[in-house]
């Protein structure tokens, strides 16, 4: 499975993620199994697990917990019993691209706040203590930097260009068309295209399980249709496997009675849409998975610099744990594995930061922190 590109708004403007500290530690408890309870860490889930590179994950599948691949139930009794809504209604993994433009949170849009909808996966879905505040800085203010991946084929305003297929943009006039079988409103009516594909509100199009045939209990937030070309499979369960499924699905549904030609290209509209420029990361002699990682970790570890000098033990703790054992996973995707021996003498190191940490012998822990980063400039460059 092909590894997302992961777009940060601040790296497109030039900026260093080493230079943002509440950024860089916020990336950190994005990938950190250590902030849930013992059912999701123990299995090293992390927020990142879901969602990739901050895009999801098509192969994650737990049986019993996954309708599908890429599904999950976050609300039954796995990981946290308390939470257990005693329904088996796992849902399809969203991508979190974008995320700062497309509140209300949630599929059905019940947080009007990132922080709340933070707060709400570490403690009730998984089952994590309650983070401190500057951990829920810290996820917020990364994740506000998720951006969708560059759209080829749009206008700032959201209609086509020029570089857009001529089938695309007669699914364009269709998508703008008021059709009398959907109460006089157009697809656009709710995915405005001038708005990101979304109007902020929650509509029920019967695709819910209402609990009565009168209930008004089946009302899901409207999904942005940017980079949807990559978000297969589709709706709130993930019960259509393409966009020529939407499709269908829609013409059925409110008898839109399109023909086999419209259909088509209302579809190459959603396509190019939903196309980003550069969806998967390239990976090369010089640019392997291994430098990723280490180019993260390295990142998470430069929040030390602020961490030691506050004397701040719990935030140290959590760097470390999560940190440490990531790089001694990732040292088994170096292309030499000869230099696994460096990679497991910076973990000794980490540890030894941790130990003096836990003592509360902060001039030691800062000298073994100078030591670190001494190795680190030296043994850097040389993996692959």
């Amino acid at each position: 499975m092909p590894l997302p590109r992961l777009v940060l708004n601040f790296e497109e403007r030039g900026q260093d993620e080493k230079d943002l500290f509440l950024v860089a530690y916020g990336d950190m408890l994005f990938d950190s199994p250590e902030l849930f309870g013992k059912p999701a860490s123990n299995l090293g889930l992390a927020c990142s697990t879901c969602h990739n590179r901050s895009d999801i994950n098509k192969s994650f599948f737990i049986p019993g917990i996954s309708h599908k691949p890429g599904s999950i139930d976050v609300d039954g009794h796995f990981f946290n019993p308390l939470f257990n809504d005693h329904r088996k209604d796992s849902i399809d993994i969203p991508s979190l691209r974008g995320i700062r433009f497309t509140a209300p949170y949630g599929r059905d849009g019940r947080f009007a706040s990132l922080r709340d909808f933070v707060r709400n996966v570490i403690v009730n879905e998984f089952g994590g203590a309650e983070p401190t505040p500057l951990m829920l800085d810290s996820l917020v203010t990364y994740m506000l930097e998720f951006d969708w991946l560059p759209s080829p084929f749009l206008n700032p305003d959201g209609t086509l260009n020029d570089k857009a297929s001529k089938q695309a943009k007669n699914g364009e006039k269709l998508f703008n068309k008021k059709f009398a079988s959907m109460g006089d409103r157009a697809c656009s009516s709710c995915h405005m295209p001038s708005s990101n594909f979304i109007d902020g509100l929650r509509h029920d199009i019967g695709s819910g399980n209402s609990s009565s045939p009168n209930a008004r209990d089946s009302f899901f937030d409207t999904p942005t249709l940017i980079n949807v070309k990559y978000t297969a499979p589709y709706f709130h369960d993930g019960s259509l496997e393409n966009l020529s499924d939407v499709v269908q699905w829609f013409n059925e549904k409110y008898k839109l009675q399109l023909s086999e030609k419209e259909k088509a290209d209302l579809t190459a509209y959603l396509d190019e849409v939903g196309a980003g420029e550069e969806p998967f990361e390239n990976f090369d002699y010089e640019n392997t998975q291994f430098t990723l990682d280490w180019s993260e970790l390295s990142t998470f570890l430069s929040t030390l610099n602020t961490l030691i000098p506050a004397e701040d033990k719990f935030h140290i703790k959590l760097l470390l744990d999560t940190v440490a054992k990531d790089l001694k996973v990732d040292a088994a995707g170096l292309k030499n594995l000869d230099q696994s021996s460096l990679v497991y003498e910076l973990t000794d190191k980490l540890d030894s930061i941790l130990a003096a940490v836990e003592k509360d012998d902060w001039q030691t822990s800062a000298s073994l922190w100078l030591e670190y980063q001494q190795l680190e400039n030296k043994y850097g460059p040389k993996f692959k």
